[in-house]
């Protein structure tokens, strides 16, 4: 069995010294290097998750760079002063046993296209970092290691306060001086602004890395080659799994629409399974054909758009499709999706379900994809470290897949990876993955297509033949892409960079379909499409009056304030609100009181909510506190993320943190205390383990609605799943409906200040009963979602 490295952080590792013997298991290799002696074994596990572990949990989406949670040693079984929690898939050279290089040190000398692809990867974590405390991790050059085109995070480090891109500007610039020639001038020009304070978010910072990536990669011939195949395997009547191109197909050609590959794994049986994967692969590929993916149109954003409502068209289609057959509960067909697409310099992964992409280099074999089952989700919602969550009852049961529900409650999660060398993407289905066979075998089998010894369609074929052979017990499906990344000779002399100048302030305006990125042309007004998310940043036109624009955003803006105040109560509400703030509380003759009594009017929003204040959910219909009225959702992190729960109308909460996005502020609230009529008879809610008696809901033919998660995201904080028949057949997959919860006291969740102001009064001396969780612990700050 091959070593298991690990990475100690902790009081206890402090005392330990090369050639120690943790708890009877762990050697000590070097400093808080330490190897599993007995990686057969489950580790020791907390029964609570402090909150120093659980930023690890929460950021467990993004793998590829943050270190997970292998397991704990007690202070109790160690007989150390302190505890001692081990790190997996650390930044570990295991041929050496030491640590992989910090990216101060490997930074001089590599190419121009490396060095900025690195820089882009730490903007893609800022805003995630920040929302779990542990953006200080960035500021930390020894922290920063790499592997050859991949960041890596040694561990987390939390924050004393939340720190400022200004603060990594003034890092960054430390590294002009061995900038590649060619983005010199573009990384002192992006310090600059930075430091200034002109880059306000991790979004914006990425888009003026983006711009520069995009030039860099004009310069590299690229080529993509693709295999796909299919197999019924040893223990199946019959196939649900789908793959494009079709079976058997080797494609070579430049990256485009049609350097695509899809894999899908039927739920449903053999009535269903099929029928559902050929669903999603046939409108997968006519939502790509429709696609104009040349040089002209690209648009990062966009795109991650455009994929995220094919899939949900596929879902729709298979959702219809089981409407129209009147299929109910475990009789609904669905099928799980893996798809990659190469467009110019980079590679998008879209992924719905357990069906996984594998990304493979010359320094390693990543999982670039996570699955939407029980064990994920409860990572990610911090209940439990990933081999706990693996010994669960039905921890591999889905919670999302294609064609279950309406696409309302689908979250598609689509990546891109910036391709500077040769690589290889694998999609597989799970009759492939269990067991962890690519793991075992990708050095002997996959490794090889970069060297040029083994050819893809070869590849593809053993890959079939292992799971056929090591694991038999399912269909299975494989698709290869290898990609090839260039540099030609005449761009030894690359032309030197300039960085983007930001427009202050800055304009956000829909994402068309087919948006250019060059904005010296204009987009087609005949291909627009209504679905859309307004994120795309752009500068206003210059070639228009300043003064003709501000008179018509004047003019707009006043009628339609005047439109919302008498047609629409909560801005109407909302007004009055700032009236009253700036000239005092109106008064109102109360008019069920006869005499004229004065009375005052109700509680009202607050303008202004900082860290620390204390909020009551009121009704937003009346204003006044209702604890049957309104119930303010609260969500698992900032963004389109999934609700965590609800909180009753009556309820005390606390602001613990507030983060401003380019979307707006958000809050974090605690859950201080519930009126007695609106808290729940549970406990705090768990994951329902005993699926047994759970069914899918019947579920209503709906229109597609574009369902968008720009970083991954939780399908639910809920579980309410409905897993297969315990009938003896194996072919149908577990899955899990979604419904929120109803939170509890002490639990934390996020909401957009904008959504929450007409449903909350500040409560600025809640008595002690009022208080109830935040009573001890007012002015904390705890990360926890």
């Amino acid at each position: 069995m091959p070593k298991h490295y690990l990475w100690a952080v902790g009081e206890g590792i402090k005392a330990c010294k090369p050639g120690d013997l943790i708890a009877g298991r762990y050697l000590v290799k070097r400093d808080r290097l330490l190897v599993d002696t007995q990686p057969e074994q489950l580790p020791e596990m907390p029964e609570e998750i402090p909150s120093s572990i659980a930023p690890y949990l929460r950021l467990f989406a993004y793998q590829l760079h943050v270190p997970q949670v292998y397991g704990l040693v007690s202070s109790r079984l160690s007989k150390l002063s302190g505890d001692i929690w081990l790190l997996e898939n650390a930044p570990i050279l295991k041929v050496t046993e030491s640590l992989m290089p910090e990216l101060a040190d490997t930074w001089k000398g590599a190419a121009a296209m490396r060095q900025l692809n690195w820089l882009w990867q730490i903007a893609k974590v800022w805003q995630p970092f920040i929302a779990q405390g542990v953006a200080a991790t960035l500021l930390t050059p020894e922290l920063l290691r790499v592997e050859g085109q991949l960041v890596r995070f040694l561990e987390l480090q939390p924050d004393p306060k939340p720190p400022s891109l200004s603060q990594l500007g003034k890092l960054w610039q430390q590294w002009i001086d061995d900038a590649h020639p060619a983005i010199a001038n573009f990384l002192r020009q992006l310090c600059q602004q930075m430091v200034a304070g002109q880059v306000r978010h991790g979004e914006q910072l990425m888009g003026q890395l983006d711009k520069a990536l995009a030039k860099c990669g004009r310069f590299y011939d690229r080529t993509v080659e693709i295999a796909t195949g299919t197999d019924v395997g040893r223990a199946r009547a019959h196939n649900e799994d789908a793959c494009y191109p079709p079976d058997g197909t080797v494609f070579a050609g430049i990256p485009g629409s049609e350097a695509c590959a899809i894999v899908c794994d039927g739920i449903g049986g053999q009535d269903g399974g099929e029928v559902a994967s050929e669903l999603a692969i046939t409108v997968l590929r006519d939502k790509l054909l429709q696609m104009p993916l040349h040089q002209a149109n690209w648009d990062p954003l966009s795109l991650t758009s455009k994929l995220e409502r094919a899939a949900c068209a596929a879902n729709d289609k298979i959702a219809g499709r089981n409407d129209t057959e009147h299929r109910q509960g475990r009789q609904r067909m669905g099928t799980t999706l893996v798809m990659a697409l190469a467009h110019i310099h980079e590679l998008y992964v879209a992924h719905v379900g357990d069906s996984r992409a594998y990304w493979i280099t010359r320094t390693g074999c990543y999982q670039v994809t996570l699955d939407d089952d029980v064990a994920c989700r409860e990572v990610r919602l911090g209940y439990s470290l990933y081999r706990d969550a693996l010994e669960q009852v039905a921890a591999g049961a889905l919670i999302q897949a294609l064609g279950i529900t309406s696409s309302n409650t689908l979250h598609p999660t689509v990546q891109r990876f910036p391709v500077d060398e040769d690589c290889v993407l694998l999609l597989c289905s799970d009759g492939l993955s269990d067991k962890d066979r690519v793991e075992q075998c990708w050095e002997e089998e996959i490794l090889p297509i970069l060297d040029g010894s083994i050819t893809v369609a070869k590849a593809r074929d053993r890959l079939i033949e292992i799971a056929n052979t090591r694991n038999g017990h399912d269909n299975v499906t494989v698709a290869l892409i290898h990609c090839q990344a260039h540099l030609r000779e005449e761009s030894n002399t690359l032309t030197e960079l300039s960085v983007a100048p930001l427009e202050v302030p800055m304009e956000l305006i829909a994402d068309s379909e087919d948006m250019p990125t060059d904005l010296t042309e204009s987009p087609s007004l005949s291909d627009t499409n209504s679905e859309v998310k307004t994120q795309l940043v752009r500068s206003p036109d210059k070639g228009k009056s300043i003064f003709t624009l501000l008179v018509k955003i004047v003019f707009l803006l006043g009628l339609g304030g005047v439109f919302a105040y008498f047609f629409i109560p909560p801005v109407g509400r909302a007004i009055d609100t700032a009236g009253e703030s700036l000239f005092g509380k109106r008064r109102l003759t109360n008019p069920i009181n006869g005499s004229g009594k004065i009375v005052e009017s109700a509680p009202t929003a607050s303008k202004s909510l900082e860290k620390g204040t204390f909020i009551e959910i009121k009704s937003s219909a009346t204003g006044e506190l209702d604890p049957l009225g309104d119930r303010l959702n609260l969500r698992v992190a900032i963004g389109d993320s999934p609700i965590k729960g609800t909180v009753p109308a009556g309820s005390i909460l606390q602001v613990t943190n507030k983060q401003l996005t380019p979307q707006g502020n958000w809050l974090e609230l605690k859950v201080c205390s519930i009126p007695e009529i609106g808290r729940s008879n549970s406990p705090k809610p768990k994951l329902n383990k005993d699926f047994s008696n759970v069914s899918t809901p019947a579920v209503s033919p709906s229109p597609a609605v574009a369902s968008s998660s720009p970083s991954p995201a939780v399908a639910s904080s809920s579980p309410s799943p409905a897993v297969a028949s315990s009938s003896p057949s194996p072919t149908v997959k577990p899955t899990v409906g979604v419904e929120s919860a109803k939170l509890q006291a002490g639990e934390i969740g996020w909401i957009q200040e904008q959504d929450a102001v007409s449903q909350i009064a500040t409560n600025p001396s809640p008595n002690p009963n009022q208080q109830g969780k935040c009573a001890v612990a007012s002015d904390s700050n705890p990360k926890t979602n």
